[in-house]
């Protein structure tokens, strides 16, 4: 009788042990993809609530721009000279962008349009700090050109123009469709860079340090540095 006992004590002291033995928390496939989108998602964003701001046409500040960079050159000597004298500085890969691979420009800026340059990429790389993107940079894709590579391209672009801005050392494009990421960039999350480098040059136009335009069928945005008005 006593072994009996025992024996059902023993067993009630399994049986709890079963009840309050800690179990282990359960993820399904889908409340870790929720969990993953929430701490991961971008708000929905639409870029050309900007672009169409972004509108300047050359006839509008062609005049100005050529009196505020240097006269155009023929060649890369010319470029040379312009650099000896100061009028033109080397540009390289700074906070918040990097260069392309220039075909048919030099990657040399009036020195204001290199720091306009700058302020861009600053406060681009500022605008997407605290966002999952924090480490995606802006692609430079053409500055100075010469006279003969502007002779080259129109050979190759029908859009291409021989009274081009980028003679006078201060203009550059920055690409719309393309950023540097560490990953394959999906719709909405290229929709919120395109956003945020059009907020910035759209402040930049109306503090009066760009002239800008969109150009959709290059995909890219088309910067003029501009001193006053």
């Amino acid at each position: 009788m006593r072994l009996y006992h025992l024996f059902l004590v023993a067993i009630g002291f399994i049986l709890l042990a079963f009840v309050y033995w800690p179990s282990e928390p359960t993820f399904s496939p889908l409340s870790a993809q929720l969990t993953s989108s929430n701490t991961t998602a971008l708000p929905e964003t639409d870029p050309h609530l900007y672009t169409a701001q972004l509108n300047n046409y050359l006839s509008q500040y062609m005049d100005r721009s050529v009196k505020q960079g240097i006269q155009p050159v023929a060649n890369t000597q010319g470029l040379r000279k312009a650099f000896r004298a100061k009028k033109l500085v080397l540009v390289q890969a700074q906070k918040g962008y990097v260069l392309d691979t220039f075909q048919y420009s030099y990657a040399m800026l009036t020195p204001y349009a290199a720091q306009i340059l700058q302020e861009i990429g600053a406060a681009f790389k500022d605008s997407i700090a605290q966002s999952t993107l924090s480490g995606c940079e802006l692609v430079v894709t053409s500055m100075t050109r010469t006279k003969h590579t502007v002779a080259k391209l129109m050979r190759n672009n029908r859009t291409a123009v021989r009274r081009s801005p980028h003679l006078n050392g201060n203009s550059f494009d920055i690409s719309f469709s393309r950023f540097k990421a560490s990953k394959t960039l999906s719709s909405i999350e290229t929709k919120y860079l395109q956003t945020m480098i059009s907020r910035i040059l759209l402040r930049f136009k109306k503090d009066i340090k760009i002239w800008v335009t969109f150009e959709a069928h290059e995909e890219c945005l088309h910067v003029v540095a501009r001193k006053g008005l």
